[in-house]
């Protein structure tokens, strides 16, 4: 169980993939450790949030299987959402940490799997913008209540009914996009180092996450997924076949 006299007293952790998402070793210097966890000035691990899931790899050969954050302040972003800044990144080891405090490592994450979640991220942005588009073309108001976004997959849940026709129609759109969009932009908003906005031609969406550098880098088939959830409420997936072409 990860306990707040781990972290309370710790800065911030320097986000080192807002440097350079490619990057897959770094070091860093150990500021904290309890049990299964350790804390560091550094990381270039990326911790579980909006939405996207955490890093995995190893520091000093040892397993991180999980990272979370802990702390922070509230920021609110343009579009009136509130987001945590100024974090501490809290990484989880199979087994109990060896680390001392002072110690520099050396961390290494598994890319892999990292880059299929900048893959999936990127793409959750194209379907949240063909989804509004098309809502709005239709007279309804884009609204989310959640999302998830994994190496495999990516989901947003909306606060609409949106049919089982718009499907295809929101599909076909993410593949032009994917085919028509030119390399994005990354530029940081004022007053913090964790939140960024994302630009790739006309779609500009405020994110803290990992994305590929161009569309391009997505290779494969695209599937878009719907059901129902709850009352007026739609969950879509996006799907990425990158066994197949088309």
């Amino acid at each position: 169980m990860m306990e707040a006299a781990l972290w309370s007293s710790c800065p911030p952790t320097h986000q080192l993939y807002h440097d350079d998402p490619y990057a897959t070793t770094a070091t860093a210097t150990v500021l904290s450790v309890s049990g299964h966890f350790a804390v560091f000035d550094r990381s270039l691990f990326y911790a579980e949030s909006g939405g996207q899931v955490a890093d995995q790899g190893t520091i000093n050969g040892a397993r991180v299987v999980d990272v979370q954050k802990a702390g922070g302040r509230p920021f609110q972003l343009p579009n009136g959402e509130v987001a945590t800044v100024e974090s501490v990144f809290c990484h989880e080891f199979a087994e109990p940490c060896t680390l001392t405090v002072g110690e520099s490592v050396t961390m290494e994450i598994d890319w892999e799997r990292r880059f299929r979640n900048m893959q999936m991220h990127t793409l959750a942005h194209f379907l949240f913008h063909a989804t509004g588009e098309y809502l709005e073309a239709n007279g309804q108001t884009r609204s989310t209540r959640g999302c998830h976004i994994s190496d495999s997959s990516a989901r947003f849940d909306f606060g609409c009914s949106i049919p089982s026709e718009a499907v295809p129609v929101i599909q076909e759109r993410v593949v032009a996009l994917l085919a028509s969009s030119p390399e994005a932009v990354v530029t940081a908003l004022p007053d913090t180092h964790d939140v960024f906005v994302w630009r790739s031609g006309d779609i500009v969406i405020p994110c803290g996450g990992t994305h590929v550098n161009h569309p391009k880098e997505i290779q494969g088939t695209v599937t878009v997924r719907r059901r129902t959830k709850g009352r007026n409420g739609t969950r879509l997936y996006i799907e990425l076949d990158r066994d197949a072409t088309g």
